[in-house]
Formats: C-alpha cells, structure tokens, sequence
C-alpha cells in the first residue's frame, strides 16, 4: 500500500512554482502542530530571520484558520493542514512569503521505508496530502541538516540550524511527587488527577509518578512530566523503595468502609524512600502525624492539597525538615 501511494501522489521535486509577493513582511505566523522538539529547537532561528516582524506562532491542532492581515509571512513546520493549505491560497497575493520547514525528510517516502510500518504509512500520507501543494504555494524551503540541503539542492534550500534559547538549556533540580497505591486504590487516582494536573501546571521542576495498569496510563497519559509504573509483587516493591529516592509522597485516603481499616503503612514506605509525606487528615494518619513536624495533614479537598503540595515543592528546607522530623519519630519508636 505504501507503494502505490508513493507512484500515485508522489513526483520529484523539480522547481517551486510560486515566486515571492515582494510584501514587506509585518506579521510572521509561524504554522505547528503543537508543542513539538522542532518548534522548540528551531523557533527563536526561525524568528530571527524576520528581524521586526511581529511573529505569532500558531497550532493547527486547535487553531483551524485565522484571518491573514497583508504583508503576512508564513513559516510551515513540517505539516499543514487542509484548511490552513485553502487560507494560504486565498490570501496567496496578499503574503509576504510562504516558507516549508522540515528537519525529517518527509519529501521522499523512500528514505521511510526502515521505519515502523505504521509510523511510515502515517508518514507518508501526511506528506501526500501536502506534496504538490508545497511546490505550488512556498517560496522556498528550509532544511535542519546539510544532509537535506545537499539532498535537494536544486530546490535552494537554506540551512536553519537549531538554536535552543537559555529557557530550554536550564538544568533545573527536579522535586519528585509520588503516589504508589495499589490497585484498590482506584477511587483515590481518579480524584489525585485534578490535584497532580494543578500541582505540575504551578511546578514546572514537578514530577509525578503512580502505579497503575493501562486504566490509569489513560487517565494521566495527557498530562507532562508523569510517570506510570506497573505494579510490583511486594519484595520487588521493597526493592525499589529502598533504592528509589522521591521527595513528596501522597497518601489520599477516600470516606469508605474498606479504607476505615487501612493500615499507616505509607507513612513507612515514605521514611523509606526519604521523602515528606502528605495525608488525608483521617486515621490511620491523623493517629500520629504532628501537622507540619512530621508530616501534613489536610482535608480531602483537592485546592488545598495542590496549595500544600505546591508549597512544599517550592520549599527544599521545609521538605528537609518535615521528612527529617519524620524519620526520627520511626527512629524513636525502636528503642
């Protein structure tokens, strides 16, 4: 199949037809498809080729068409889509230019073919969907690599090499959250969703990691720096903890019958991997947990667990403390 979709749609690239408008360029759009490593790498290269343009990046996923203003230039990152192919056309006169980035080679679906099937077959059918309309409609075409740029040297590309701001480079100390209930847990990783999605949205240094089968790799799937773990027997369990470090550890405990004898065996399991731990304010956990010495206590109240949690992530001493404090009471109690 992949075969005769490339004899069908696909012909050598020879020449860009369209020539440039000669517009002075006001406006620059830059066209992705969400957050993507080529638009992160290559957009502050890409704005700095239109030194005093107002640039506007915008995502074809949510952004279907905007209204294009005169004098607008366009930079195409790797994809376009239909409605975006039809407003192009129609304001084609009014342009400043229209530029095709790639940093693959999604020209020839031939150089695909040691990819994965599927991958490829989806490849390849994205570029048909755009072949011709690229040498119909772009004034020229940018390359990453000069690989690329020798490849299709009749087409004059330019090299655009990648250029990671400050912001992308950063090393940043990370602050691990985790929350490792079992499967009749369930009720509690639903509700942790709202507090994990505010936590890691007012976090960027936050991650986030659960265990759970493919259920919960759904409900989590769309959210960053998140983590899903398959569950482990016991002594691999105990294997892991003693030998995985975290900083915050979650312990929601929901109003049920079956929950009203759970154990304070997290509070443990934290000491363990040396982290603070953050707990329903019911017992086991209200038993013991000093608020703020040795632990937090909070209602089941998603704001205020994101508000705690938040807190927390933004203050390394006062998680020294509390897990510091922590271990010395499970000290305490073997003598």
């Amino acid at each position: 199949m992949d075969e005769l979709i490339r004899k069908a749609l696909f012909k050598p690239y020879l020449k860009l037809n369209k020539q440039s408008s000669g517009t002075e360029c006001r406006t620059l759009l830059i066209l992705h498809e969400g957050n993507s490593p080529t638009l992160a790498y290559f957009e502050a290269a890409i704005r700095s080729r239109f030194s005093g343009a107002q640039c506007q990046l915008v995502d074809t996923l949510t952004t279907p068409t905007i209204e294009v203003d005169n004098g607008t230039a366009i930079v195409v990152i790797r994809f376009i889509s239909a409605p975006w192919q039809r407003e192009i056309a129609r304001n084609m006169d009014d342009l400043s230019q229209v530029v095709y980035f790639m940093d693959d080679d999604l020209l020839d679906p031939s150089a695909l073919t040691a990819l994965p099937k599927g991958y490829r077959t989806k490849i390849i059918r994205r570029s048909a969907a755009q072949h011709r309309w690229i040498t119909s409609h772009c004034d020229s075409i940018w390359v990453s690599t000069s690989y690329l740029a020798r490849k299709y040297a009749h087409l004059n590309p330019d090299v655009v090499p990648a250029k990671p701001t400050p912001q992308l480079l950063a090393v940043k100390q990370p602050v691990k959250i985790a929350y490792h209930g079992s499967s009749s847990h369930q009720a509690e990783k639903y509700w942790l969703r709202e507090v994990v999605a505010g936590v890691l949205a007012q976090c960027p240094q936050a991650s986030f990691e659960i265990f759970g089968e493919h259920e919960v790799y759904k409900l989590y799937r769309d959210l960053p720096r998140v983590t899903v773990l398959h569950p482990m027997s016991w002594q691999n369990y105990l294997d892991y903890t003693q030998h995985h470090r975290i900083d915050i550890g979650l312990a929601p405990l929901l109003e049920s019958a079956f929950n009203r004898a759970r154990g304070p065996v997290k509070f443990y399991d934290f000491i363990r991997m040396g982290a603070v731990g953050v707990y329903s304010n019911c017992a086991p956990y209200s038993d013991f947990i000093e608020q703020n010495i040795n632990g937090v206590l909070l209602s089941n109240d998603p704001q205020k667990w994101i508000e705690a949690i938040s807190l927390l992530v933004n203050s390394d001493q006062k998680r020294l403390t509390l897990a510091n404090n922590a271990k010395e009471y499970t000290d305490s109690l073997l003598y």
